[in-house]
């Protein structure tokens, strides 16, 4: 088993390397190029429509709600209320205040925006769907095997790690991550890699169930490796690495040090939180032993 999980990391880091060369090898075609106009041409662009978010929530209340009057059942409450805060989050960060910001170059905004999204919006989503109400879905012939692949563990680890360094890969960003066809896309794939990172966790389906507690704890602090890694070059680096962001900054800021506090927040902070999690799978971990 541990044979196996390593040999998944491995490949899963290889194929993650290979992806991320391949991705900052093609935004820098002149084909790509033609499309987004060049980052600072992008962002000079007026702010991308966010339909697709609205479009997102809405069809993700209509089918909970068709849901629950087809079939007669009813979430617990606490469920009901942390799918609705998730879609809530959701659309605040996509099109609110936040990314305007985002959009006006501020990378501190930027990074709020992937840690609300990934640490905040994914799990509460997870938290707030039945096994009742996913299971008719997930477990289609077609679909069950796909699932089954993608939510274990070391898979799920390793894809939102290939995600969550490919968007900070400088050569990647700077063409593509605030270019306008692509802006939208980005968030998406956050939040797809969000749910991805979190299920093995939070699984609220005994077909593709979650890790025993002790896995749960390793793999939490798995996680601050890869978000260290990415974080931390761009915390400490001593020129700015993102082009996009070599323009008048709000708040009387540099470019550099928005970048900085923006890798201090993505270092610090989303490490807090793993490890705040792993602090509470800790101790339901004791409890249940204790009982």
């Amino acid at each position: 088993m541990k044979a196996g999980m390593k040999a998944a990391l491995a490949a899963m880091t290889v194929a993650g390397a290979l992806a991320m060369n391949g991705v900052a090898v093609a935004a820098g075609s002149p084909t790509i190029q033609s499309v987004v106009g060049g980052p600072m041409n992008g962002m000079a662009m007026p702010r991308p429509s966010h339909a697709w978010v609205y479009v997102f929530v809405g069809v993700m209340a209509a089918a909970y709600l068709g849901a629950i009057f087809k079939t007669g059942r009813r979430p617990e409450w606490w469920q009901t209320l942390c799918f609705f805060a998730s879609l809530t989050v959701t659309a605040a960060v996509v099109a609110g205040p936040l990314d305007r910001l985002a959009w006006q170059r501020v990378f501190v905004a930027y990074i709020t925006e992937q840690i609300l999204l990934v640490m905040l919006a994914a799990p509460l989503l997870l938290l707030g769907l039945p096994d009742w109400m996913l299971r008719p879905v997930l477990t289609r012939p077609g679909i069950r095997p796909v699932v089954r692949l993608l939510t274990r563990a070391p898979v799920a680890f390793g894809a939102f790690t290939v995600v969550f360094a490919t968007i900070h890969y400088p050569l990647v960003c700077n063409q593509i991550c605030h270019a306008r066809p692509f802006y939208g896309g980005i968030r998406a794939a956050l939040l797809a890699a969000g749910l991805l990172l979190w299920w093995p966790l939070l699984s609220p389906m005994s077909e593709f169930p979650r890790l025993p507690s002790p896995l749960q704890i390793l793999y939490l602090f798995l996680l601050i490796i890869p978000m260290t890694a990415v974080a931390a070059p761009i915390t400490l680096a001593q020129s700015v690495i993102y082009t996009w962001l070599d323009a008048p900054q709000p708040w009387g800021m540099t470019a550099l040090s928005d970048q900085r506090i923006g890798g201090i927040l993505m270092w610090i902070g989303q490490a807090l939180i793993l490890m705040i999690a792993a602090s509470a799978v800790f101790l339901r971990w004791a409890q249940q032993e204790g009982e």
